[in-house]
């Protein structure tokens, strides 16, 4: 596999009264390149899950893996592993620390020993990825920025070491629907124009969901759902059981079915239900 895990399991405060399995057994995998989603109530043990996949967390048991590696705990092949794999967490923002984005961006290329040209190199094409203008914000504070901007070079830090998985705790939290939407459209740019492997987790499924390839649906620490997403997105009653909604688009189209009207459920844009809707009337005409 490329990235999964199996048998995941994870316990905080093991031996004490206070001890809370968090992960039991859980077994997934991606392949490389794919858009994925991870979903689920609060407490389900999202944020757990993707701590294990670059080593911040150690399993209590079970095993993660990389490209069909299991993870390990030594030190040195854990910092290769969060080059290649890049870890950005909610309201990543409130962890800013330099006086300029520059050198926010630049704090991990310059941890690596890089001189200072391909720091500048590295910061510059970072900061473009991710739609901002490199040299009009370079002396600019982190904290004079909008929250956009604030959460763009959080994530521009982490896309300057180039890594190949990018997986991101609620990175829409705190913005706008505008925003939010913006922040999907560039990592389903740079999941298609680069390849790179982008794993999300999210409440926002009207934004998310149009993206996703795969979908994995955690509740109380275990696996309950997972697949292409048009497969777990499905099983409207089982999701609802959960405490999970659909995106709006879809519950309308779910609708118009109980109205005995013949049109898809699996859409999840504006644009393809107005192209469905528009088949209908046709249909209809």
């Amino acid at each position: 596999m490329f990235i999964g895990t199996e048998k995941l399991t994870h316990t905080y405060m093991p031996g004490t009264p206070f001890a809370m399995e968090a992960l039991k057994e859980v077994s997934f995998s991606l392949s490389r390149g794919e858009f994925a989603l991870i979903i689920g109530p609060s407490g389900s043990g999202k944020s757990t899950l993707i701590q294990h996949l670059n080593g911040l967390l150690k399993p209590t048991s079970g095993q993660v893996f990389f490209e069909d590696r299991a993870i390990g705990s030594d030190k040195t092949e854990l910092l290769k592993l969060r080059r290649r794999i890049g870890l950005v967490f909610q309201m990543p923002e409130e962890q800013f620390f330099s006086e300029t984005v520059f050198d926010e961006v630049a704090f991990a290329p310059r941890n690596l020993g890089l001189d200072e040209e391909q720091v500048r190199t590295g910061v510059k094409d970072a900061l473009e990825k991710v739609g901002l203008d490199a040299e009009l914000l370079y002396d600019r504070h982190p904290f004079q920025l909008s929250a956009g901007q604030k959460r763009l070079v959080a994530l521009a830090a982490v896309l300057s070491l180039n890594p190949e998985v990018l997986i991101l705790d609620e990175p829409t939290a705190g913005l706008d629907p505008a925003g939010r939407r913006h922040l999907f459209l560039l990592l389903d740019r740079l999941n298609r124009d680069t390849g790179l492997s982008v794993l999300v987790c999210t409440h926002h499924l009207d934004e998310a969901a149009a993206f996703a390839n795969t979908v994995l649906v955690l509740q109380g620490g275990k696996v309950i759902l997972s697949g292409p997403a048009e497969e777990v997105f499905a099983k409207r009653d089982q999701l609802y059981n959960l405490g999970l909604a659909l995106p709006a688009v879809t519950e309308i189209m779910y609708g118009l079915v109980e109205k005995k009207l013949p049109v898809r459920t699996n859409i999840y844009t504006i644009d393809e239900a107005r192209k469905e809707i528009n088949k209908l009337k046709g249909r209809q005409e």
